[in-house]
């Protein structure tokens, strides 16, 4: 029986190849976008899964409101460490990280030396031996126990052994860092799996670090992730932590003064790559929760489009297989045979699709890596769950999508068929009608998305700052050259097509953080703190980046007082609360009380991200030579490039000549939000191309059931217009419903997507416009081409047997 239904179904689909190419096409491609954007959600799903204690591990997490100023931070104090293993029993054990941006301190770059030359390696943090009680972090060599126990020790991973040393055993080896750190190589892990929250190749002693023998409060720098036993009471521990850190902070009761307030919350491992966005100072960028939603819905109502195609296309087609259902029943076969034989059909064809959709997938799977910035492969570990998966999708699509056509076709009565009254079309359909409504209302939806994203980051590529990133060279690594770092800078100044050139770390592109607190007062009080960024530059660092100065004067070389001056910009004035703050001091304590006073004034500029809000900035005359910014203005930029290649050359010939471009280090800054960008576009883009399908396959049945009425009108005068508009006005009526469905929810859903913008463009009404005209315009495109061609054909040919 089985057999027969699928030689009667092979048969029925092949002798209809129009209708089964456009079935098959399009559940191809709706289960190929599907099965990639599956392939991206497990992806962000399993990081740190690979912990085998991750349900068990926490990172410690400060939230804190002062003043106004109101963040989370993955940070916290040096001095947890002891209280948790010695005050809490729940704890098992506690692991303490710190990176080359620890709070509060300058960030560093380590230079590892190899032969002759240094490399500058980014992947780098200090650490402890219990970081491999509470991560799995498997050791190939040395033991885990003791291996970061004492100072100047380090762990390497395998690829880095092999990297540096040509072998994976290397314990007993020496590193050297910044040319006078020693470093033992003590242990070599497995390389971290790429899905992991933090991917480090270098681990060194914490115990190398001068804080990591402070016992007191104040320093905040430090990642504190707890391993808790079975059964903790998480809610009633963060409770215990906050009235802790209540307790020994500054001065307590600021933090039950007004609304200001201090938290204490563990946050789980398996939620920091995708719940953590708003957290300060993270050990590396995460994901986004929302995407992983926004993608899993979109792949819903992709796969949603293609199986209302099907149904439509299906149940379209009940004039022509009306007799065979008649002929069928008067033979005396059982609904439900006929039932299970369009299931069987439905089924066939959709266990077609999902072959050639895994063909497709894996054809297209580099491409959509390099969109996602994903490694993903498909494997024989990725079959052990994606035949089982794909099995299910056949049987669930296949029955969901010839449902409605197996028990509507099957319903027919045979002496009403056989008379031929069964002759239902297009008209008449109502599901038929809620199914193209339903479908072209969510493409609709994804194309208003597509442009309100594309607009947002156009915007936010061609907004002005407030400063001028264009042209603007980068040299990187310049602290390798010491005190001739100043003298480089000076000798590119004096080049052809160099504007000016300034030294300092911080570049205004949203990649750096390093906040301090500011005081009005001499009397250090935390409830004036002025929550801001602190950036060390030079007298050449305003004229360089394009900043207005709008009060007071820049720094001077020539003023050795400047060593305590300080330029802010206005949100830092706001924050003072002094209209005129020229001359005015204020205070800092960093190692001892330290005083400043303001002689200059910028114009707020973005030199965060567009997500928040332009907040205090100080700055002060000091010597920093992390970085050297070029100002260039010159057609020729390569010729200008190899000059400048050249002056380093001179000085460091042995040092790597590295460099970006700020307008390059700009736009990094949003990659995440381009590459969500670009994937929603090309999802949307496949939504439309599929639902187009759908509407094609129903406009050619449209024809076909209405050619006798076309021939009639055709030899009583209709012109090939009028027969088009009769053809097409029906599915216009519904892209135009759908249109009025669509717009209200798409305007409220990307108004919700903007709100992660402090900046962002506001959704005009002719983009909404837009949307619906190009949904009408691709709709009538599709129409019209079955239309005209039914409107051009030769009457006689229709009315011939009448």
């Amino acid at each position: 029986m089985i057999r027969n239904y699928i030689k009667t179904a092979y048969r029925s689909l092949l002798k209809n190849k129009g209708f089964t190419f456009l079935n098959v096409f399009g559940l191809s491609v709706g289960l190929a976008t599907c099965l990639l954007i599956v392939f991206y959600v497990m992806d962000e799903l399993s990081y740190d899964k690979y912990n085998t204690k991750a349900d068990r591990i926490y990172r410690l997490t400060v939230e804190a409101k002062l003043n106004g100023n109101a963040g989370v931070y993955a940070t916290s104090e040096v001095t947890w460490k002891n209280i948790l293993q010695t005050t809490f029993p729940e704890v098992e054990r506690v692991t303490r990280l710190v990176d080359k941006n620890g709070l509060f301190l300058s960030p560093q770059k380590f230079y590892v030396k190899k032969n002759n030359g240094d490399i500058l390696e980014k992947n780098i943090v200090f650490t402890e031996s219990s970081l491999f009680d509470v991560f799995t972090l498997p050791m190939i060599d040395g033991s885990p126990s003791t291996a970061l126990d004492e100072p100047h020790s380090a762990v390497i991973t395998e690829s880095t052994a092999k990297k540096y040393f040509n072998k994976a055993n290397v314990v007993g080896q020496i590193l050297t860092i910044n040319d006078t750190s020693i470093y033992k190589i003590t242990g070599v892990i497995k390389d971290i799996p790429a899905q992991s929250h933090f991917n480090y190749d270098f681990f060194l002693s914490f115990s190398s670090r001068p804080e990591s023998k402070s016992t007191s409060w104040g320093y905040a720098g430090l990642h504190n992730y707890l391993l808790l036993k079975h059964g903790t009471d998480v809610k009633k521990l963060e409770k215990a932590l906050t009235n802790i850190d209540i307790k020994s902070s500054y001065n307590p009761s600021t933090w039950t003064t007004g609304d200001n307030y201090l938290r204490m919350t563990l946050k789980p491992l398996p939620d920091i790559h995708l719940r953590d966005a708003d957290s300060q100072y993270p050990l590396a960028k995460g994901g986004n929760i929302q995407y992983v939603y926004i993608f899993s819905l979109v792949a819903i109502f992709i796969l949603l489009i293609a199986c209302v195609n099907f149904m439509n296309l299906s149940t379209a087609r009940s004039s022509s297989r009306a007799k065979e259902v008649g002929v069928r029943k008067v033979l005396g076969s059982a609904r439900k045979y006929l039932v299970a034989q369009f299931l069987t059909e439905s089924v066939l064809v959709t266990l077609t699709s999902a072959v050639i959709a895994v063909f497709f997938a894996w054809t297209l799977l580099p491409l959509f890596n390099q969109m996602a910035d994903k490694q993903l492969a498909i494997t024989l570990h990725t079959f052990t769950w994606l035949l089982p998966a794909l099995l299910v999708i056949v049987l669930v699509v296949g029955f969901l999508a010839g449902s409605y056509p197996a028990l509507y076709l099957s319903s027919f009565q045979p002496i009403e068929v056989l008379k031929g009254k069964i002759t239902a079309g297009f008209k008449g359909g109502f599901l038929r009608s809620f199914l193209v409504i339903f479908q072209f209302s969510i493409s609709i939806f994804l194309f208003i998305g597509t442009l309100v994203i594309y607009n947002q980051l156009n915007y936010i590529h061609n907004k002005n700052l407030g400063f001028d990133r264009n042209q603007v060279l980068v040299i990187k690594n310049a602290n390798v050259l010491g005190k001739e770092a100043k003298i480089l800078k000076n000798n590119l100044k004096q080049l052809p097509g160099v504007l000016n050139a300034t030294m300092s770390s911080y570049q205004p592109t949203g990649d750096e953080d390093l906040k301090t607190g500011l005081f009005p007062h001499q009397k250090i009080d935390i409830k004036e703190d002025i929550l801001t960024e602190f950036w060390s530059v030079d007298e050449d660092y305003l004229h360089t980046m394009g900043l207005k100065l709008i009060n007071g004067r820049d720094f001077s070389k020539d003023m050795s007082s400047d060593t305590a001056a300080m330029i802010v910009n206005e949100a830092f004035v706001r924050k003072l609360g002094q209209k005129d703050p020229i001359n005015k001091d204020v205070y800092r304590y960093s190692y001892g009380l330290q005083q400043y006073h303001i002689i200059g004034v910028v114009k707020d500029f973005n030199f965060a991200s567009l997500k928040d809000n332009i907040g205090p900035l100080a700055m002060v005359y000091d010597t920093d030579n992390g970085a050297i910014s070029v100002k260039m203005h010159t057609a020729n930029i390569s010729s200008l490039m190899s000059q400048i290649e050249g002056r380093w050359k001179e000085l460091s010939p042995n040092q790597p000549f590295t460099y970006s471009f700020m307008d390059q280090d700009f736009d990094a800054t949003y990659r995440a939000e381009q590459r969500f960008g670009a994937m929603f576009i090309s999802f949307s883009t496949l939504a439309i191309v599929i639902a187009c399908l759908g509407l094609f396959g129903l406009a050619a049945y449209a024809a076909e059931q209405r050619n006798k009425e076309i021939g009639i009108r055709k030899v009583l005068g209709a012109s090939v217009s009028g027969v088009v508009g009769m053809l097409s006005i029906d599915f216009i009526k519904l892209v135009l419903i759908s249109i009025l469905i669509a717009t209200p929810i798409a305007w409220w859903a990307m108004n919700k997507w903007l709100q992660d913008f402090a900046y962002r463009v506001n959704i005009q009404w002719y983009t909404l416009a837009l949307a619906g005209a190009m949904a009408i315009f691709i709709a009538f495109v599709t129409i019209s081409f079955q239309s005209i061609r039914a409107a051009l054909a030769n009457p006689a040919d229709s009315l011939r047997s009448e």
